[in-house]
């Protein structure tokens, strides 16, 4: 029997906010990035979310930025954060969410833009096995080199690991559940056969109103 594939965003979709802020601000608070630096990174996000600015690039540029950082300490830090401020946001209907895929018998993954360092922790208390992300690439020395492995997980990136993680459970997209909360998954919520926006931003949710789609309000 062929088992379908139920894919979740992580921000805003099974966690109530953007762990990449709650990541930033932490830092802040810490006193590990300036004033300068921070008020740099609200500015990018609010253009993105006014779409001033491609996510891709931006992206990029923090891959870039993160350039010498030991991947064992950003670990250690974001299993922290994760404990201390992501994990008391997890959406009790996100986990309903899930306990009905598993009762279903369907495949599920966590499919991310963020990289996995708080990801995959959220991954293993909810009982996810797969997360997709975007992979920052570690030197031999244990250090960010600056670079990506492969393209960033967002927009049509997205849709080629769904498709690919979807066929390697012999499944496909026509027949697969995505949750998200943001306009840039548009690309994969068209492709799938049962397309959820989750307390969606403007743009999504004038978009699902108008294809149809459900709209949930986790």
């Amino acid at each position: 029997m062929l088992r379908a594939v139920a894919l979740l965003d992580m921000d805003d979709t099974l966690v109530g906010a953007n762990t990449a802020a709650l990541y930033f601000a932490e830092r802040r608070r810490r006193g590990e990035i300036s004033r300068r630096q921070a008020w740099r990174v609200g500015a990018a996000w609010i253009g993105y979310r006014l779409n001033a600015i491609d996510m891709a690039r931006l992206i990029r540029q923090g891959a870039a930025a993160a350039r010498g950082a030991s991947e064992a300490e950003m670990i250690a830090t974001c299993e922290r954060i994760y404990r201390e401020q992501v994990q008391p946001r997890i959406l009790p209907a996100a986990v309903g969410a899930l306990r009905m895929h598993r009762d279903r018998g369907d495949v599920v993954a966590i499919v991310t833009a963020s990289t996995p360092y708080i990801a995959r922790p959220l991954a293993r208390d909810l009982g996810v096995m797969e997360v997709m992300a975007t992979t920052l690439r570690v030197g031999s020395d244990g250090l960010f080199t600056g670079d990506l492995v492969g393209e960033p997980c967002f927009g049509a990136e997205k849709v080629h690991r769904a498709k690919a993680f979807a066929a390697t459970h012999g499944s496909q997209l026509d027949d697969a559940w995505f949750y998200t909360d943001s306009h840039s998954d548009l690309p994969l919520l068209s492709e799938v056969g049962h397309p959820h926006a989750v307390r969606p931003d403007l743009r999504l949710r004038l978009a699902a109103l108008r294809r149809g789609w459900p709209v949930l309000e986790w």
